[in-house]
């Protein structure tokens, strides 16, 4: 079991980094995250005085 899993160790990296980088690209993209990321690109503009 192990061999078959270090021989295709490529391939699995490969296959989960793809994944990832599809799941990071629809969630910037998916319907509703343009009013998130306007709120998140002010929070450096805030004047918070703690």
């Amino acid at each position: 079991m192990m061999e078959i899993l270090f021989d295709n160790a490529a391939t699995i990296a490969t296959i989960f980094f793809f994944l990832a980088f599809c799941y990071i690209i629809y969630s910037v993209f998916k319907k509703g995250t343009n009013k998130k990321f306007d709120k998140y690109s002010k929070i450096p503009l805030q004047d918070n005085d703690r």
